[in-house]
């Protein structure tokens, strides 16, 4: 039924759907018989977004009879980050009935959160199992140790690797394996009445035969058996036990927005004693993958400062530089909010393709105005000139920039939206870092050309050029005489 609910979908190509325990294919079929699942694969063609198509299959989900969740998910997104990034809380608690009660509360209380969509909790609830309990004493009469009780109990169950057969003909080897027969294990008493193998021979026992005078006795000699609930699973981080419950967050809202909401809704849930919460491994990945990143933004900045510094045989003239990089910040928080895309990880990565873009405009101005100062101008007059001189090399590049950007900003093509908050975190910084560097970039050569000269007590140009400015004045109140300009440059001033 959800196949052909799926299929019914003018813009899904194939789906996969798993049940059963030994069934997973990308997500689909699970660890459990009752549990299944469906793998979509959409149409290269399709004019809807993966989250269009997913918020429409939705009530595909909801209609099926029986079900306890339906959370369908982009997977590639859920990969590299975004607006279907998911939000995880672990519970922990000591006692495994109070953490799946205090998960079920935490579930509750997060489905009421805006933008959070699929909440469930990450085990399963408890089912039926059937234990059994030892008595060490009878074990310790009988010499029987817990590897020879389990061992009969699972060969009885689900059989055992014993050997293989070798085929003389094509030499092919084939396993055998070892269990009861089904007659003698079809309910808890026939279990009960498994022979356990003992290590010492022990009066009143059965003696087994080949087993080198070894005896054996039955399973209900040394255990006891009952029927109780049971979780399926026992999930410990750092030895504690724990039990997630997460959800997928909805078109429109950021993850950080969601973990906000989320930390306001803990704060009125009593959860019982001995049980605490805390963000789950999606979210310190998260933090780990934004700290390294950080730590990437970081080193390009030094490794450009270095190499700025080298060219500039100066350690003032990459700080100028390097003050164009923040003017981008303003740009990609403003493109995606008004694109209404999270900053993910790809965003971060445009962040850092932005540092090395950005700074080249930066590198024409202060370059061009220190060629205009070695040829005797004053610092105002390089700067009012190189500005406008190169105003068209900078826009040039600049819009070359945001111009190839701006298909996968906009969402055209196939898989575009993988790389949309990329794209569109370097048009917003491109944008108002053009914008601004023409400003900000000779408003900061002049304060640091200023602390330069107060700095060396002189008024010598921070460039070292040839002569003094005529801007500068001496203590006296008539513009001081530098030495001549020699004859290169005397012949640049005359042309």
């Amino acid at each position: 039924k959800l196949e052909k609910a799926l299929l019914a979908d003018p813009e899904v190509e194939t789906v996969f759907v798993g049940a059963g325990a030994n069934v997973s294919f990308r997500g689909a079929g699970g660890s459990l018989p009752y549990r299944g699942g469906a793998t979509v694969r959409l149409k290269r063609d399709r004019k809807s977004t993966t989250e269009e198509v997913i918020n429409r299959l939705k009530p595909v989900f909801s209609e099926i009879p029986g079900r306890t969740t339906g959370n369908p998910f982009d997977m590639v997104s859920n990969i590299l980050g975004g607006n279907n990034q998911g939000v995880q809380i672990d519970v922990f608690a000591t006692d495994i009935a109070a953490m799946q009660r205090a998960a079920r509360d935490v579930r509750d209380a997060l489905s009421n959160i805006p933008g959070l969509e699929g909440v469930d909790v990450g085990s399963e609830d408890a089912s039926p199992e059937v234990r059994f309990t030892v008595d060490r004493a009878k074990m310790s009469l009988f010499g029987v140790s817990y590897a020879d009780v389990a061992e009969a109990i699972s060969t009885a169950t689900s059989a055992r690797l014993s050997t293989y057969f070798q085929d003389p003909k094509d030499s092919q080897q084939y396993p055998i394996y070892v269990q009861l027969p089904v007659d003698t294990r079809r309910s808890i008493p026939d279990i009960l009445n498994i022979p356990v193998r003992t290590n010492t021979p022990v009066a009143g026992t059965n003696q087994a035969a080949g087993t080198g005078g070894n005896s054996s006795v039955l399973l209900r000699q040394v255990a006891t058996v009952r029927i109780e609930n049971g979780p399926n699973e026992i999930q410990r981080l750092n030895r504690q036990r724990y039990v997630s419950v997460g959800g997928r967050v909805g078109e429109g809202r950021s993850e950080s927005e969601i973990q906000e909401a989320v930390k306001k809704v803990m704060a009125n849930v009593e959860l019982p004693q001995g049980a605490r919460w805390e963000f789950g491994e999606r979210q310190r990945r998260r933090e780990q993958e934004f700290a390294g990143l950080g730590m990437a933004v970081f080193l390009a900045i030094a490794l450009i400062y270095t190499l700025l510094a080298s060219q500039f045989e100066s350690f003032i003239y990459p700080l100028i530089v390097l003050c164009s990089v923040p003017l981008c910040a303003p740009g990609v928080i403003i493109a995606l909010l008004l694109a209404n895309q999270a900053f993910g990880l790809t965003a971060y990565v445009g962040v850092l393709m932005l540092v090395g873009i950005v700074v080249k405009n930066g590198i024409l101005l202060v370059d061009y105005t220190n060629q205009l100062r070695s040829r005797g101008q004053a610092r105002d007059e390089a700067i009012l000139e190189a500005s406008p001189t190169r105003l068209r090399p900078i826009l040039m590049t600049s819009l070359c920039a945001i111009l190839g950007m701006l298909p996968l900003a906009l969402g055209i093509g196939n898989s575009s939206k993988l790389q949309a908050p990329l794209a569109t975190a370097v048009v917003g910084g491109l944008f108002t870092s053009t914008a601004l560097t023409l400003f900000v970039v000779p408003i900061v050569y002049t304060f640091f050309d200023d602390l330069a000269r107060r700095f060396r007590g002189n008024p010598m140009d921070l460039s070292h050029a040839h002569g003094v400015e005529p801007s500068v004045v001496s203590s006296g109140g008539e513009p001081e005489q530098g030495p001549p300009l020699p004859p290169a440059v005397v012949k640049e001033e005359l042309r």
